[in-house]
């Protein structure tokens, strides 16, 4: 029999929020790896956790980089750190080796717990297989420091944040306290949904990610689920199979799954319908995700107003996010029933936010961290993180992200061009795949287009309908795949393109993928393929084969 209640009490470290869920029953993590489902109670989480603590002789303080794929055992040696006193630092699967390395001095680690695929490197590696996750119990004292996560190292130096105990509390503390009061108001719906069950395709090294599959769902005795692959096919197997209730995503994945429904619609859907009326309008669409799927929670990156909108007039909620690693994560959240196009919600409790004289949004509370490993600070000296987005609080006290201030363009005559709000144009425009804007002082677009599209002629119509300072002044058409984007998040990485511009990135006619090679190029980047290479030299794994496929 599940409990269906939230953890609660007073606490003074993460470790007390352990002792709380520990005692919850039912499902905890379920992890689809393609062959198998690995499921994993509260209970059995507890104890490999305690048994990591117990056995991994860890030294308090001691580093421990945390370099794999969302699973269990993540999760259990995340607890098991801080049950010993160790400091985990979460490193996404997908860096590299190089990278890695970098992180690992930076950070003074003492051993990577890795993936059992990931690469050989030339530093202490425990493996999942080898570790010990059962017997043996640990009462460790809360340490200061929760965590390290590394925001950055692409082109730089790599630069720890360092999370806390009371960081992470800052973030529980209020969500729990808006949970006890949404399961006492709708206690009927809570009873409905239960047990609410999170599919999470947000990397466990990064904060949000954490926040949605470590800390929230114990609030309310929810189960998670992690997956392989990222095709909307698989997604949406997954969500019908296991009755997914909430999908939690970077908008990326939204605009995947909008083109794979698509097909199924016979008109764009219009949101200014009653919601029962657009559940029962596209109910085949709701069949196919599954009847026990009603809400996106979306964060990580910006959400597109119209892409929002799609999925609303579908029926499903929408819940946006705004928050940074360095406020752990949280800073504004929607609430489920009364959210608002364009905004990412109001200020979780205990938290300030307020909109510097330039136009940055600043953040202020127990949630923020107060500095880096390398012991620089994070905060203004009267105590505000400057976040380094550009931001608007309307009447009502939502916060607007327009952009990041390193990206904004500021033309000639003092405007400020935000290139979200040019791409949102260029974007809708037939012919366009997807867009970028780059510049200083004049706004270029690097353009992704269908084959026979004319980008004269897309230039023309978005300067139509855009602001005098806003208008396009120079253009590039990309032809080699899709636009770089970071892995975890699907961000643009306008630094990379802005480079590419300036190192003399040229009109070319766009063309779609002519030939198979073309295609498993896509899957097998920097190796020579030609008619004679077979699958078995790509070196692709056997998930890779059927995504291919």
């Amino acid at each position: 029999m599940t409990a269906h209640r939230p953890c609660s009490g007073r606490r003074l470290s993460l470790l007390d929020f352990f002792e709380d869920w520990a005692k919850l029953e039912g499902e905890f993590l379920v992890w689809d790896d393609g062959y198998r489902v690995h499921t994993w109670t509260y209970a059995r989480m507890a104890e490999a956790a305690r048994a990591f603590a117990a056995r991994s002789q860890l030294a308090r303080g001691d580093k421990v980089i945390l370099w794999s794929e969302n699973r269990p055992e993540w999760v259990a040696a995340f607890w098991g750190c801080l049950l010993r006193g160790a400091i985990p630092v979460p490193v996404d699967y997908r860096a590299s080796p190089e990278l890695l390395l970098r992180i690992y001095h930076a950070a003074q680690a003492r051993v990577v717990i890795a993936g059992d695929e990931a690469p050989a490197i030339d530093v202490p590696v425990w493996r999942f297989r080898e570790l010990p996750w059962t017997g043996g119990y640990v009462v460790a004292a809360a340490h200061e420091i929760a965590e390290v996560l590394f925001t950055s190292g692409a082109t730089a130096e790599p630069k720890g944040v360092v999370i806390t105990h009371r960081n992470i509390l800052a973030n529980i503390t209020p969500i729990e306290q808006e949970v006890r009061k949404y399961v006492a108001k709708y206690r009927l719906a809570a009873r409905v949904f239960s047990p609410i069950r999170f599919l999470n395709l947000l990397p466990l090294s990064h904060m949000f990610g954490q926040a949605m599959a470590i800390f929230v769902p114990p609030l309310l005795a929810g189960t998670v689920v992690f997956m392989r692959g990222f095709s909307a096919h698989e997604i949406v197997r997954l969500m019908r199979k296991r009755r997914i209730s909430v999908l939690v995503c970077v908008p990326r994945i939204l605009e995947v799954l909008r083109e794979y429904v698509r097909p199924m619609l016979t008109e764009a859907p219009a949101s200014d319908r009653h919601p029962a009326l657009r559940w029962w309008r596209y109910r085949r669409i709701h069949r196919l995700f599954g009847f026990k799927f009603w809400t996106f929670v979306v964060g990580a990156a910006p959400l597109d107003a119209e892409l929002e909108a799609f999925w609303e007039g579908l029926g499903f909620v929408v819940i946006q996010g705004y928050g940074l690693t360095e406020t752990a994560p949280i800073v504004t959240l929607n609430h489920p029933f009364q959210t608002k196009r364009g905004t990412v919600g109001t200020p979780i409790g205990g938290v300030e936010v307020r909109i510097s004289p330039e136009g940055e949004i600043l953040v202020r509370g127990e949630n923020v961290t107060t500095g880096y490993l390398d012991g620089s600070a994070a905060l203004t000296d009267d105590g505000w993180l400057r976040t380094g987005d550009v931001g608007a609080i309307d009447e009502a006290g939502r916060l607007q992200v327009r952009g990041r201030v390193k990206e904004t363009i500021v033309t000639p005559e003092g405007m400020n061009v935000f290139p979200e709000d040019v791409e949102r144009v260029l974007n809708r425009l037939p012919g366009v795949r997807e867009s970028a804007v780059v510049g200083e002082s004049a706004v270029h677009a690097v353009l992704s287009l269908e084959d026979g599209a004319s980008a004269s002629e897309i230039i023309r119509d978005a300067n139509a309908q855009l602001e005098e300072h806003q208008r396009i002044r120079g253009f590039s058409v990309w032809n080699s795949g899709p636009l770089p984007r970071t892995d975890a998040t699907g961000k643009l990485k306008r630094r990379e393109l802005q480079s590419w511009v300036a190192a003399g990135g040229v009109l070319r006619p766009a063309a779609r993928e002519r030939g198979v090679e073309e295609v498993v190029a896509r899957y097998a980047p920097g190796r020579q393929i030609g008619r004679d290479t077979t699958l078995g030299e790509l070196g692709l794994s056997s998930l890779e084969r059927v995504e291919l496929l």
